[in-house]
């Protein structure tokens, strides 16, 4: 995909908005912290990595509170052992 867009000025930084099209495949929204990376002349936008600890801190505390795959609780298809 290739878009164009138009640097604002924000105060003393310089501001890129980006499209909608993008943001959506990016799977990034308002808020979200993106890493940039700069090689030459070319900007790469990429969505943060979660560290472990912001994944744990995150996740529910409790495994009654665990969310369930449905297709765990399928009964058997064919000629399963059970």
């Amino acid at each position: 995909m290739s878009l164009a867009a138009t640097l604002r000025r924000t105060g003393g930084s310089i501001t890129l908005s980006i499209p909608k099209a993008v943001a959506q495949a990016l799977a990034v929204d308002a808020g979200s912290v993106v890493e940039l990376e700069v090689q030459g002349r070319t900007l790469s936008v990429t969505p943060a990595r979660k560290t472990l600890a912001d994944r744990l801190a995150a996740s529910p505390k409790s495994p009654s509170q665990w969310q369930r795959d449905a297709s765990l609780e399928d009964g058997p298809v064919g000629r399963e052992l059970l």
